[in-house]
């Protein structure tokens, strides 16, 4: 599978990268896209990142996946582009995948596709402006009826990225990618101190 992830500026770096970086470590192509027609983008905290090709360089069928980070204002950048809004509802359409993470429902909000999922994002959006069909608080919430994964923020973006990779490459895959980043031995870590 071929994956994009759409980046204008003001985007969480942490949501942006993790991705990335988690992605091409299982070997799974994936493709950094500005939205912005410059391929330097610069993210929320003044980090910048180049792409590696522009929004206007690609069409709706080239990504069987789509990633859309948070952080602000990245995630109205992504909501106020009729580019962006059209490439979300043909991929919806089309029965690609889109994964968002944080506030960039907010895109999905303004394709009219939020109202029909089962989604989440991050707390506080979900009361006045992301409308989910069904609203859940976990990590990630993964609507394979829909074919749309979405993450709460940063701190959940490991687990937004490795249900990205279980979803392309498989559980073996996951479960290789979480126990070369020591995320089991964290997750034992932290369970034996509560």
């Amino acid at each position: 599978m071929q994956v994009g992830i759409l980046l204008g500026n003001g985007y969480e770096e942490i949501e942006a990268l993790t991705v990335v970086d988690y992605l091409r470590r299982a070997d799974i192509s994936i493709d950094m896209i500005s939205i912005t027609g410059d391929y330097m983008t610069m993210g929320d905290h003044n980090i910048p990142i180049k792409a590696d090709i522009l929004l206007e360089d690609i069409s709706s069928d080239d990504y069987d996946v789509i990633v859309t980070p948070g952080g602000m204002p990245g995630a109205k950048m992504l909501a106020g582009s009729d580019t962006v809004i059209r490439l979300l509802q043909s991929q919806y359409e089309s029965g690609g995948y889109i994964a968002s993470i944080c506030a960039s429902p907010l895109a999905l909000e303004a394709a009219g596709i939020a109202e029909e999922i089962t989604g989440t994002c991050f707390p506080g959006l979900e009361t006045d402006d992301i409308h989910f069909g069904t609203f859940k608080e976990d990590l990630v919430v993964h609507d394979k009826k829909h074919h749309v994964i979405t993450s709460r923020g940063p701190a959940t973006a490991v687990y937004f990225a490795l249900e990205l990779i279980g979803l392309i490459a498989g559980e073996d895959k996951r479960q290789e990618i979480a126990d070369g980043l020591l995320i089991p031995l964290v997750e034992s870590t932290v369970k034996d101190n509560d």
